[in-house]
């Protein structure tokens, strides 16, 4: 839904209903935190943060939902204060919902145990069925998340035209990254990419998908298996060994969608990966994942694998094999400025391996050089960036590199004895 089919006056209302709700909040901010000061307490800034987030809309819960597991971008007390984004937004039950849900269960009790910013999830007793969950999309989130969106990518053409980020391929990114968001209220297409990912983790270890009932899913609904004990845990809650296990899973659970079966899962927030006391780890929710040519799968393995090797040469010539060059861009600069950012970050261990750094040093040496990145190399990233908050958390001496390598010997096999036409 383009911000034409919305309407210029729905993107334009939803534009000043985000001022109002910036300046409104900011103002009882402001009031709250000077009572607070006058009584020689602490200002409670926190709550009123997660609430002005909640209050501007399904589209700003999503970028917040991503920031909250940086801690490289914002600090503790935020990250506190966003974290119940991930597992609740408004719990308030749609009467709705629910009277679908009795009418399509045979007058079973839907309790809401979960609310997201797109949809809900119920829990269900169903005679003969067991015990379900059920996502329900929330009314008229569909039009809200596209004016929002649309709005997102009119300030991006804005920004694009600044001189540091020209060539950058802003628009492209926000573009494709919006189209994804709005591929989430798709719920049909998620019970479809649930059930390929309980398939295709069945091999790794210590992972777990629930399992989804495809003939009751429809295009607004899920239902899936209730899954007990979701809770969000800390480091402290897990002893060590079962920390590192869990991280260690979740790390294979990806690598293994992202280079052998080329999906993309970018929203790997603590609210859909959860880690259980055993070492275990449980996946939920594929509404945000993307799935790759395999030409763009193919290349980001290779480039992986050569940046664990510290080959930084031919992490160029990856790169310069996907980059569009602008006129007088200079692949020798390039190439000289992308071997050394791969010798600062190859080989280091989760503690000490930068992404984020990484991957602006990246876009950053295309920018300077002439080259507009592939868009699509920026969901792969995306997707480890949201994990590597949580990596670093639960086991900052996780070894991103040694724990890829099975999955990128198989992924370069393939492509291998593709290239050498074997079937």
């Amino acid at each position: 839904m383009t911000s034409r089919a919305l309407g210029t006056g729905v993107v334009i209302g939803r534009a000043a209903r985000a001022v109002a709700v910036v300046l409104g909040r900011g103002a009882l901010i402001a009031l709250a935190a000077v009572s607070a000061r006058v009584r020689g307490e602490r200002p409670a800034v926190d709550r009123w943060l997660s609430d002005a987030v909640v209050a501007l809309g399904p589209a700003y819960v999503k970028v917040a939902q991503l920031l909250s597991t940086r801690a490289d971008v914002l600090p503790l007390r935020w990250r506190r204060a966003l974290a119940p984004l991930h597992d609740r937004a408004r719990p308030v039950p749609s009467r709705s919902a629910v009277r679908r849900l009795r009418a399509r269960f045979g007058g079973a009790h839907p309790v809401l145990v979960r609310a997201g910013s797109i949809a809900c999830v119920y829990r269900l007793v169903v005679p003969g069925r067991g015990v379900l969950a059920v996502k329900v999309r929330k009314p008229g989130v569909e039009r809200a998340l596209a004016a929002d969106l649309a709005l997102v990518d009119a300030v991006a053409r804005v920004v694009a035209r600044w001189p540091a980020l020209r060539g950058a391929p802003v628009v492209e990114v926000v573009e494709q990254v919006g189209e994804r968001v709005l591929a989430q209220l798709d719920l049909a297409r998620e019970a479809e990419l649930l059930d390929g990912f309980r398939d295709a983790l069945r091999e790794v270890p210590g992972v777990f998908v629930p399992r989804v009932d495809r003939l009751l899913s429809t295009d607004d609904m899920v239902v899936m298996e209730y899954v007990d004990g979701l809770d969000r845990r800390r480091p402290g809650d897990l002893g060590e060994r079962e920390r590192r296990a869990a991280v260690a899973s979740a790390l294979r659970a990806v690598y293994r969608m992202l280079f052998v079966d080329g999906v993309v899962h970018c929203d790997l927030h603590p609210g859909n990966l959860y880690f259980r006391p055993d070492g275990t780890v449980v996946l939920l929710d594929a509404g945000f994942a993307v799935r790759l040519p395999d030409a763009a799968r193919e290349k980001f393995a290779a480039f992986f694998y050569c940046l664990g090797q510290g080959d930084g040469e031919a992490c160029a010539d990856i790169v310069l094999s996907t980059a569009t060059p602008a006129r007088g861009a200079d692949p020798v600069a390039f190439r000289a400025d992308l071997a050394a950012l791969v010798a600062v970050h190859a080989g280091r261990r989760a503690g000490a391996f930068d992404l984020a750094a990484f991957a602006a040093g990246l876009f950053d040496a295309q920018r300077r050089h002439g080259y507009a990145a592939d868009p699509r190399f920026a969901f792969p990233i995306l997707s480890l960036l949201v994990l590597e908050g949580t990596v670093r958390e639960f086991d900052p001496d996780a070894d991103f590199q040694r724990l890829a390598r099975p999955y990128l010997t198989t992924a370069l096999m393939e492509r291998a004895l593709i290239g050498n036409g074997a079937r």
